[in-house]
């Protein structure tokens, strides 16, 4: 039918009808109907009630009501508990595996695709270094045009057909190329500074994902299963370009690293045996928090007993060539534990080991001067 001009016609949505007969009723699945909420027709919007002041259990009932069709036709009311945490309701899966990766800052762990990303600014290298040959060869033919090579205007302002037309299109096409390229290297130099993931995290998303307690042990599948799977013997990631967004793994001390692995490890060892596992799926979570304050704790400890611990030692030490030793030997201890126990620098490093050895020199200096009778022997 032909539109009369003037007016606009608007298509109406359409009518979906409801089976209504007894028969219907007895036979269909009635609650398949009320919480399909896929199955809805168009037009339904989704509302919230106030809470409930009337002494129900918990929130009020949130509805999913349907609006008047044209026809008079209404979806029929939909009703469902409130969702407080969608993380809990989480289904087996992808939806589970993003709630647990999503809940721990730790395991922010991903792939960077270092090969596939190299591949690719090699081809956008390669279209580039074609490109500049092209623009090279352009410019040669149009040597003898030498407005085109004093004056820009001549070429981004020329007329179609022109040389300076032809000029004007090739720049336009390496602009948008190097754009593209410039663009991708500076996202490449970005992933590159993303610390490398904790081998112990990655072994915990392997084991996450194929706890026996879930519904499908083995629901991901190759090549997907790839991507946090680890070898059996060392328990090390597969893949080697994997990255963690939690930035406390940027400049990790040795330490840290110590902590986070090798003690872990054995402490998981004897804690598991006797206590159960914290999720439903027999993963055991340990507080970052708490793994923090313990290692500033031995840290704090170290820090205040070295330089006590030297002044200590020199009181007992009688010989003035063993006291000099001392001082070199102790100076080598706490230079290795700055190393150890902070990020500090070289240039921090060798600048307290000398404050350091200045100190105790000026403590035996002190005491050789004051006369207090010690011994070469």
């Amino acid at each position: 039918m032909d539109a009369v001009p003037g007016t606009t016609i608007v298509e109406e949505p359409a009518v979906i009808a409801l089976d209504t007969s007894p028969r219907g009723t007895a036979s269909k699945d009635v609650e398949a109907q009320k919480t399909d909420l896929r199955a809805r027709p168009p037009g339904m919007r989704r509302t919230s009630t106030t809470p409930s002041t009337n002494g129900s259990k918990g929130w009020g009932e949130r509805r999913d009501t349907a609006t008047t069709f044209p026809s008079g036709c209404t979806s029929p009311t939909l009703e469902r508990e409130p969702t407080l945490r969608v993380e809990d309701e989480a289904l087996h899966g992808y939806p589970t595996l993003a709630s647990f990766l999503g809940a721990h800052e730790g395991y922010a762990i991903y792939r960077r695709f270092a090969s596939l990303n190299a591949r690719n600014l090699l081809y956008h290298q390669a279209k580039l270094v074609h490109l500049e040959h092209e623009l090279h060869e352009m410019e040669q033919t149009f040597a003898n045009e030498k407005h085109l090579h004093y004056n820009v205007r001549h070429i981004f302002g020329a007329e179609a057909g022109s040389s300076g037309y032809i000029l004007q299109k090739k720049h336009e096409e390496v602009s948008r190329a190097l754009d593209k390229y410039n663009s991708l290297l500076l996202e490449q130099h970005k992933l590159l500074r993303l610390p490398k993931p904790d081998s112990s995290f990655v072994e915990s998303i392997y084991n996450f994902i194929g706890s026996e307690k879930g519904d499908k042990p083995d629901w991901l599948e190759h090549p997907e299963n790839t991507i946090y799977a680890v070898w059996d013997d060392d328990r090390k990631p597969i893949q080697q370009d994997l990255v963690t967004l939690n930035q406390e793994f940027r400049n990790q001390d040795p330490f840290t690293r110590f902590f986070t692995t090798i003690l872990m490890d054995w402490w998981h060892r004897i804690y598991s045996r006797f206590k159960p596992a914290d999720g439903e799926l027999g993963e055991y979570i340990y507080s970052e928090k708490a793994i923090s304050k313990w290692m500033g704790v031995v840290t704090m400890i170290v820090a205040s007993a070295l330089p006590t611990l030297s002044i200590v030692v020199l009181y007992f030490i009688k010989s003035e060539v063993w006291r000099l030793v001392f001082i070199v030997l102790f100076s080598g201890v706490f230079a290795a534990a700055l190393a150890i126990f902070t990020e500090a620098r070289r240039v921090e490093v060798f600048a307290a080991s000398v404050a350091l050895a200045s100190v105790q020199v000026v403590y035996v200096g002190t005491g050789f001067g004051n006369g207090n009778g010690y011994s070469n022997g």
